[in-house]
């Protein structure tokens, strides 16, 4: 049987995709029943790789299926299936399986099975899901080889659970994140080299997501049906090839579709013979698309053998980070939504087993914790945003610390102090003019003991505090001005340097003491490297060299660079999860600060980072501890090290 290959100019659906104007052409390709047997109420389909084709289907009536190049089983997994996702070359134990997961619709259940070399299937887990009725499920292969599973329900959320560890090559299954998506889904893919999940809403169109768990689970349409869109008919299902080009079925017009949005190519392509192609799946071998669609009138499977007018794609060459993971986390704080903001700590010189990290949670004042991550004070003191502190023989308090935090709710410079016992309180506040009192950050030196403000509007102000005690003594004996918006800010009380980010255009330098006369220079822009938002930043006093590390909001990393000639970047890294220990990974980090006194388990000190969605399971955001050791390999690798 043949089909007539169309190619339509649909540019008007796909304006993120640069279409381009092309001729509509006209060809044929074969297209062959690969297998129908009576009451056998498949669904869906896939061919596996290999110099000898496999075929792997589902039915309602005979579970799933293996069949040779001659339709011939050769193996069968009991049950009642449709829906089916897959990842071939998994390492299961050192041995290389497919990695299978379908939806058990007796129960409800998620089922993930293994299928060997030798043809065998393996049940590796079984997920019970009591949400509501589940309707599709794809599998995305992350960019360190992870495997994470999406599963749709019936009310339209979304459910992403991590459940194969690459780093220990057995299946590992723990929520992630979950999040609305689509009424009625009527299936899911994800592009797993460009990180894209697409959700097929049948009367509207296709939704695509960031797949990647630490990404906001924002939508675009990308190709909508009619009346909001060209396209004619429901799409009922999805397919997404190693290359990215994303194909769609309208049964209600036997046609399937082929979007590249790379290429910016789209193609209509209409299925004769064929009276309701409900499913469809699509592989590229050899370099060459092949299909398997389902027929649902027809209750049969058919095999489209070469699609060879449509020419795959080539991947976008993209940039790999360096990635570490973090050791420990804080308990979460209480509410969720944009809370948690920016951490500090205060080493125990005497013990330090109790050191502290003290966070803002800007929905409600300063939080303390210990270095295993436990809550141990909450201090409900208003919008507290950015936290600094300082330690020296000069400060006249009982373990000589002074604390400070910039308090949105008064406009403020809230103050705080540590007793004999080791609790943080609460001693008043610096009134300023500041009309939206944003970002902060301390400095010490042989003058006195200072803090630092910013507003929004860009005006910084210098403060020294020479008493806290019965009162708080403070004066204001410096302001000046960035050109937009600043928060991350932190000065280096040995050199007496003050770093300063602008949140969309770099980072400056000016000098720390109060000198009316000094003048601030932009040492570092945002670009390739460092993307905006500039948000926390701290320096960090190494044996050999001092860095400056600084979070770049807008592509979830780190940025560290050397406090010499010319502030060479040094390394340029993520934080990602931790499975073996359940710690996710960093993103949309709004503050941080670093420390090289050893700690215990950190002979070279910490990086401490807030984590702006704290999944795996999806909870209210955090902070995370990471060992310096992790940093520092990482700069040891550069060839800028000083």
């Amino acid at each position: 049987m043949k089909y007539s290959l169309v190619t339509t100019l649909l540019c008007s659906l796909l304006p993120i995709m640069g279409c381009h104007a092309q001729k509509t052409t006209t060809a044929t390709v074969n297209i062959n029943p690969l297998f129908s047997e009576p009451a056998f109420s498949g669904k869906q389909g896939v061919m596996l790789s290999g110099e000898e084709p496999k075929w792997l289907l589902t039915s309602e009536s005979k579970g799933l299926l293996l069949l040779d190049q001659q339709a011939q089983p050769l193996s069968r997994f009991n049950g009642n299936f449709e829906t089916l996702t897959m990842r071939e070359n998994v390492l299961l134990n050192e041995e290389q399986s497919t990695l299978i997961a379908t939806i058990d619709n007796e129960h409800n259940t998620i089922k993930l099975l293994s299928l060997k070399q030798d043809n065998t299937f393996t049940l590796q887990s079984s997920l019970p899901f009591e949400h509501s009725q589940l309707e599709s499920l794809c599998l995305f292969r992350q960019p360190l080889g992870d495997i994470s599973l999406f599963a749709v329900d019936a009310v339209g959320e979304v459910h992403q659970f991590i459940i194969y560890n690459a780093k220990q090559q057995h299946i590992d299954i723990q929520p992630i994140r979950s999040f609305v998506g689509v009424p009625e889904v009527q299936g899911c893919a994800v592009d797993d080299s460009r990180e894209q999940l697409y959700l097929v809403e049948g009367n509207i169109g296709v939704w695509q997501y960031d797949a990647n768990p630490e990404s906001d689970p924002m939508r675009t349409l990308i190709v909508a049906a009619n009346p909001f869109g060209q396209l004619q008919g429901d799409i009922s299902d999805i397919s997404v090839t190693a290359e990215g080009s994303v194909w769609i079925t309208t049964p209600e017009n036997q046609q399937l579709h082929v979007i590249q949005p790379i290429t910016g190519l789209y193609q209509s392509i209409t299925l004769d013979g064929l009276t309701e192609p409900e499913t469809v799946n699509v592989t590229l071998h050899n370099k060459r698309f092949q299909a398997v669609v389902f027929d649902a009138v027809q209750d049969s499977y058919w095999q489209v053998d070469d699609l060879k007018n449509i020419v795959p794609q080539k991947l976008l060459k993209t940039t790999t980070l360096a990635t570490i993971s973090a050791d420990v986390q804080t308990d979460p704080v209480l509410r969720f939504g944009d809370a948690a903001d920016d951490p500090a700590i205060w080493v125990d010189q005497q013990t330090p087993a109790n050191s502290l990290i003290l966070g803002t949670d800007k929905r409600v004042g300063l939080m303390v914790y210990g270095l295993d991550g436990a809550l141990l004070q909450s201090l409900e003191i208003g919008r507290v945003n950015n936290v600094d502190v300082r330690q020296h023989l000069s400060i006249n308090s009982p373990l000589n610390t002074i604390i400070t935090a910039s308090n949105r709710t008064k406009s403020s410079i809230s103050v705080f102090e540590l007793d004999e016992q080791r609790s943080v309180h609460h001693v008043g506040d610096i009134a300023t003019d500041l009309g939206d009192i944003y970002g902060l950050c301390m400095y010490q030196s042989d003058s006195g003991s200072y803090v630092f403000v910013n507003d929004k509007d860009g005006r910084y102000q210098q403060y020294r505090i020479s008493a806290t005690k019965p009162n708080i003594v403070a004066k204001k004996v410096r302001e000046f001005a960035l050109p937009s918006q600043p928060e991350g800010c932190s000065a280096d009380d040995r050199t007496g340097k003050l770093y300063m980010g602008e949140e969309d255009a770099g980072i400056w330098q000016i000098d720390a003491e109060p000198n009316l006369s000094a003048q601030a220079s932009r040492i570092a822009d945002v670009g390739d490297t460092l993307k905006d938002d500039v948000e926390g930043m701290e320096v960090y006093h190494g044996q050999n060299a001092s860095y400056l590390v600084v979070s770049s909001q807008g592509n979830n990393s780190f940025v560290v660079y050397g406090l010499w000639d010319d502030y060479p970047i040094l390394t340029n890294f993520r934080i990602d999860m931790d499975l073996t220990n359940g710690i996710d990974g960093v993103s949309e980090t709004d503050g941080l600060t670093v420390s090289a006194a050893a700690l215990p388990g950190y002979p070279q000190g910490v990086l401490i980072v807030q984590d702006g969605r704290n999944q795996l399971p999806q909870q209210p955001q955090n902070f995370k501890v990471v060992d310096w050791r992790k940093v520092q390999a990482l700069i040891d690798q550069s060839d800028h090290v000083n």
